[in-house]
């Protein structure tokens, strides 16, 4: 008991000091791994198109990181799941889910157990939290969805949000693009109301979506949306 209340202490100092945002999140998941029994731990920001934006991570590794920015994300049926749930969920997966990001990704990286936090207004700027516990792990139990759910609850609410990290502001010419995208004109119309080039209208699109970090319309016109709203 003794060192469980400790532990806790130490969570809420990390939260609660002022050391850069990215540091945080490394310090708060090796207390939070310790004070769940958990062997992994990853951290996201969200960003236009969703909780995929400057991760950390203990114990998962950074190739696995780089291999789930270029091809699992796209394949990942769990995390939009639980990124709509708004609180911390538990989960085995299983049946339901994308085989090939289950046993590809989570099961390679020795996650079979896990208990994923999200806020309950996700949006651009704000920060999860997911552990995981290997096979030779139990599942998480509420009370464990509790604890974890106190501590994003409380990262919620006391830090900034900010941009994740490489995200540029969109030039005028790509911000004209963008608006035209969410208005529903195809290509065609944004080249000829813009009076441009196909090619050069490819060109200011491939670097929004790069700035954005939006991978296709829809997300670039919600971000274009959510940004015009502020």
């Amino acid at each position: 008991m003794g060192q469980e209340y400790a532990l806790t202490c130490e969570a809420i100092d990390i939260v609660l000091s002022d050391a850069p945002q990215k540091t945080k999140r490394l310090l708060l998941g090796d207390v939070l791994r310790r004070i769940l029994k958990a062997d992994v731990f990853a951290s996201f920001v969200c960003d236009s198109s969703g909780p995929y934006a400057d991760p950390v991570q203990l114990d998962l590794g950074d190739d696995a990181l780089r291999a789930y920015h270029r091809h699992f994300r796209h394949v990942d049926d769990l995390t939009p799941r639980l990124f709509a749930r708004g609180r911390a969920s538990r989960v085995t997966p299983a049946a339901g889910f994308s085989a090939e990001f289950v046993h590809d990704f989570l099961h390679r990286g020795g996650m079979y157990h896990g208990m994923n936090y999200f806020p309950v207004d996700a949006g651009p700027g704000s920060v999860d939290l997911r552990l995981w516990r290997g096979r030779g792990g139990r599942a998480f139990t509420e009370a464990d969805a509790r604890v974890l759910e106190s501590f994003g609850n409380l990262v919620a609410r006391t830090w900034p949000r900010e941009a994740p990290s490489g995200q540029k502001p969109l030039s005028r010419r790509e911000t004209q693009v963008a608006e035209l995208v969410a208005d529903g004109y195809s290509d065609k119309q944004i080249a000829a109301a813009l009076g441009i080039a196909p090619p050069t209208l490819r060109t200011h699109l491939s670097n929004a979506f790069a700035k954005t970090g939006a991978p296709n319309r829809a997300a670039l016109a919600a971000y274009h949306l959510r940004h015009r709203q502020k």
